[in-house]
């Protein structure tokens, strides 16, 4: 029996939220909203520097988290009321009041963990003397639900006694160590947090490309319980189409725009100086990304380094003011469609990257007669890490209904067909391989009055980057 609470029944009050409209509360959920814990996701921006290049794009984690509920609990309805979807599950793959709690409650805190400017400072984390500075914030996500404030029960109280959850159980899923079985629900090619991002990014950013048909998407999904995943029936191809083109759009004109990516490299370069020069020791740094919000960060940032490195100060500044570093080479990081390890190796390698950043800096002040600190070219270098779903795309399938596709399964071991055999699509998963060939990029950028002297001396400077 599904408790209907969290499925079925509104209590009497609704938030209204961009692209989804009026979403109805649970007490439970409620509660969860008016925590601080949860309540610090309001400051902190979705897609930290973009809102540089589209003004709008100042939406935050807390209306996302909210979205991400909203699709899942459309999916698990779907789940617990469709003959078909019912009849696919066992018991090993079962939608159950106790997994449909679980996976609401990971849904709403899955970004729990976030702090300013977190997936820019991920692709990069700052190293130093001790490892790095910072943790991946999936691995944060006990500790702001356990975080405690005057006056509110922790969200781990809230879980366990209104929810009937057990917030270690969200934490595994969160952080991808979870053995319930449900961790591709979550994160996916198929994921609530995907289906909101994708839409929510681009109707903040204004641009056309996010478009995707979720309700007929949701409305195709079945259990995949071999696989243990949710797999589509035919109908839910083409809006799965939309959803992987949207992705790919979104990458290359909002994700991966030449200023955001700008911005963001200035900023992992900063707090790595600042590592690399002791000026704050990592938990000071911890304390201040952690609990603080985008808007206050920086500022608050120059205000414990006042009267330190003038270096350091001169690039803050420059983020401050948008002083945005130039594109100084542009490079397509594979060869033959397969990845050149030479331009991804600096992603992973803090000390290559400044290595190189600092032989190229002492090159050119030979050629320009001027003292350079080294933070004056940096280094942009992709990650090796899949952006596309490619592995998780390959194993998706297809549940064929329509007559004149249920020879497929009459020819194979199981009732379902892979996504790359039903022959009903473009997107195969090698397909979307050729996404992430056209979206990685590796720049190396400039401040902008080194930009002609950068290009004038580009000969010497690959060879710099090749040695």
């Amino acid at each position: 029996m599904i408790a209907e609470q969290f499925l079925f029944r509104a209590e009497g009050e609704f938030i209204r939220l961009p692209v989804w409209g009026h979403i109805p509360l649970s007490n439970p959920m409620k509660h969860i909203l008016a925590n601080p814990s949860f309540l610090r996701l309001k400051g902190i921006r979705q897609l930290s520097f973009s809102q540089q290049v589209y003004p709008g794009a100042t939406h935050t984690r807390f209306e996302h988290s909210i979205g991400v509920y909203h699709l899942m609990k459309l999916i698990l309805q779907r789940m617990v009321s469709n003959p078909l979807a019912e009849n696919l599950q066992n018991d090993s793959f079962r939608f159950d009041e106790q997994n449909c709690r679980l996976l609401l409650a990971t849904c709403l805190l899955h970004d729990i963990g976030h702090y300013p400017h977190a997936h820019v400072i991920e692709e990069q984390i700052p190293s130093g003397s001790s490892g790095p500075v910072f943790d991946h914030h999936e691995n944060l996500a006990a500790r702001f639900l356990h975080q405690k404030h005057p006056g509110f029960p922790t969200i781990a109280e809230i879980l366990q006694n209104e929810w009937l959850v057990d917030p270690d159980d969200v934490c595994a899923l969160i952080s991808g160590t979870s053995k319930s079985g449900f961790g591709k629900l979550i994160s996916g090619t198929l994921d609530p947090d995907k289906m909101d991002y994708l839409m929510r990014d681009a109707h903040h950013c204004n641009i056309p490309y996010g478009s995707i048909d979720i309700e007929r998407l949701i409305e195709s999904f079945v259990p995949d319980p071999e696989r243990k995943r949710f797999a589509i029936t035919e109908k839910g191809i083409a809006p799965l189409e939309s959803l992987l083109f949207a992705k790919y759009m979104m990458m290359r004109n909002v994700y991966w725009h030449h200023t955001g990516r700008a911005l963001s490299v200035m900023l992992r370069r900063l707090l790595q100086a600042v590592a690399d020069l002791d000026l704050l020791d990592g938990q000071q740094l911890r304390n201040l990304f952690y609990d603080n919000a985008d808007d206050r960060i920086l500022f608050e940032l120059k205000a414990m380094l006042s009267g330190r490195s003038t270096e350091i100060h001169r690039l803050l500044d420059d983020i401050l003011q948008r002083r945005v570093y130039k594109r100084a080479v542009t490079i397509q990081p594979y060869t033959d469609g397969r990845p050149e390890k030479r331009w991804f190796a600096f992603a992973s390698n803090n000390l290559l990257c400044r290595k190189k950043e600092l032989e190229i800096c002492r090159f050119l002040e030979k050629r320009c007669n001027s003292n350079l600190s080294g933070l004056e070219v940096l280094i942009d270098s992709p990650s090796s890490k899949d952006i596309f779903d490619y592995n998780d795309l390959r194993e998706l399938r297809i549940y064929p209904t329509r007559s004149e596709h249920l020879h497929y399964s009459l020819q194979l071991a199981s009732e379902y067909c892979r996504f790359d055999d039903f022959g009903e699509s473009v997107f195969r998963s090698d397909f979307i391989l050729s996404f992430e060939r056209y979206t990685k990029k590796f720049r190396l950028l400039c401040r902008e009055d080194l930009a002609i002297t950068v290009a004038e001396q580009m000969p010497a400077i690959m060879d710099i980057l090749n040695s």
